[in-house]
């Protein structure tokens, strides 16, 4: 099927209808997943998608439908529903299609051919050497839950009566692998993760012995007295925060009382060394496109300069209702969604010393290297309290592993303590950060 020739015809259709505005939002997609144990295919899972989702626009009424079979006779109903829907909708002033943007659309590399002439023995086969390699990293790696391979790639249209007109497709691969570590009756697991729009830029054994290696050096972990020290967050855990901050900064949140920054814009939320961004138009960023859900060309956005929150993210609907300008930040759950607002590519922006100078600072404290739990902090009040395992910290150096132990705080208040940044940024999917260290904060131990 050609998709924009489908999709031109349905707007034809849709055109001779009464209305204000039409749109045809196609999106394909296809995914495999391979899990391996003992070099051995454990699980294998692959999935096609195809579909379309139609709005259209009658005064203030807004109506939405879609449908995956892409036939004569399930167009003509689809149809069919959305001009009913539309018709009964209630109104809402805020209801618009955008324009064309004025602004030209710039072509970001995100689609890599490679994944498409995988074969299937060579897709197994990536997941068995993240497998070894975890399992040839050290003696005590005794087996691997999980060693995973998968890739999505996808293609989309988008056509509107409103002019605009923009066809692009894209990738991803990602590997993921749980190791165990055994030794004198002692048994502790290390996770890691990478993706990456290339599979050429996917370290797959890399991954597989930092799993090992995170398991490796848990061995041995005893508990601690309760304290307030200094804490260092590796890049995974202050990924894991940033994702609690990141529903909060959508103007969606705000315009609902549900985000902790609401009337906070303008005013100092974190120390001057942060600054979190919003680029649609990374280089190799997983969420990377031309433009977002609705047409509007990607940007990058600097949400908090410097420990100042400067704005929020928003798509056509929020930005009408705040008097603004959308960021380019619609997001869809695929030809079914109706668009949303959320985050392109987030993160901290890294800073100019090693991780290993943040450590060698502190002279006594704890670095983080897990967490569990951080998705339960209360996203309005920033209030959290999360189990925690890592590494102790004495005079500059790590000197044993720690376990249950507990972190409890206000994440503006942890934001606002930070007095060190790495230059160690990763990303784990849309959200990254590098490694951050954290003045004090309460640590409650169990020893």
């Amino acid at each position: 099927m050609n998709m924009k020739e489908k999709a031109i015809e349905i707007l034809d259709r849709l055109m001779k209808l009464k209305h204000d505005g039409v749109e045809v939002y196609f999106k394909s997609s296809e995914s495999f997943n391979v899990e391996v144990k003992d070099q051995e295919v454990e699980a294998l899972d692959a999935s096609r998608s195809c579909g379309v989702g139609l709005r259209l626009l009658l005064g203030q009424r807004m109506g939405f439908g879609f449908t995956s079979d892409i036939n004569e006779e399930s167009i003509d109903a689809l149809i069919k529903t959305v001009s009913l829907n539309t018709k009964n909708i209630q109104e809402d002033r805020f209801s618009a299609l955008p324009d064309r943007p004025s602004a030209d659309y710039q072509s970001p590399s995100v689609y890599d051919e490679e994944l498409e002439r995988l074969s299937g023995d060579e897709r197994i086969r990536k997941a068995a050497i993240l497998e070894k390699a975890a399992i040839d990293y050290d003696r005590r790696i005794k087996k691997v839950r999980k060693s995973s391979f998968s890739f999505t790639i996808y293609k989309r249209q988008i056509l509107s009566s409103k002019g605009i007109d923009l066809s692009c497709m894209g990738t991803a691969a990602s590997v993921s692998i749980m190791a165990v570590a055994e030794d004198g009756g002692d048994s502790q697991m290390g996770w890691d993760f990478a993706v990456s729009p290339f599979l050429s830029r996917l370290d797959i054994e890399e991954t597989g012995r930092t799993a090992a290696r995170k398991a490796v050096e848990m061995l041995g972990a005893r508990r601690i007295d309760s304290v307030n020290v200094p804490v260092i967050l590796d890049s995974s855990v202050a990924t894991e925060f940033l994702g609690v901050l990141a529903p909060a900064l959508s103007a969606d949140a705000v315009q609902k009382g549900r985000s902790l920054f609401a009337g906070k814009a303008g005013q100092k939320v974190a120390t001057p060394l942060i600054t979190v961004i919003d680029d649609g138009l990374l280089s190799e960023g997983i969420a990377t496109a031309p433009s977002d859900d609705e047409g509007i060309p990607m940007q990058k956005k600097v949400l908090i300069d410097r420990g100042e929150l400067r704005g929020f993210l928003h798509n056509t609907y929020t930005a009408r209702k705040d008097g603004v300008q959308s960021t380019g930040n619609c997001v869809r759950g695929g030809f079914r969604g109706i668009p949303g607002v959320g985050m392109t590519n987030l993160y901290i922006e890294k800073g100019n010393i090693s991780k290993e100078s943040l450590i060698k600072e502190v002279k006594r404290g704890l670095y983080i290297t897990e967490a569990m739990g951080v998705h339960t902090a209360n996203p309005i009040s920033g209030d959290f309290s999360v189990g925690v395992s890592g590494l102790w910290i004495e005079g500059g150096e790590c000197a044993y592993p720690v376990r249950e132990a507990v972190i409890s705080g206000n994440i503006i208040d942890l934001m606002k303590k930070i007095d060190g940044i790495a230059d160690d940024i990763r990303f784990y999917g849309r959200i990254g950060s590098p490694s951050i260290r954290v003045s004090d904060m309460d640590i409650s131990g169990g020893s």
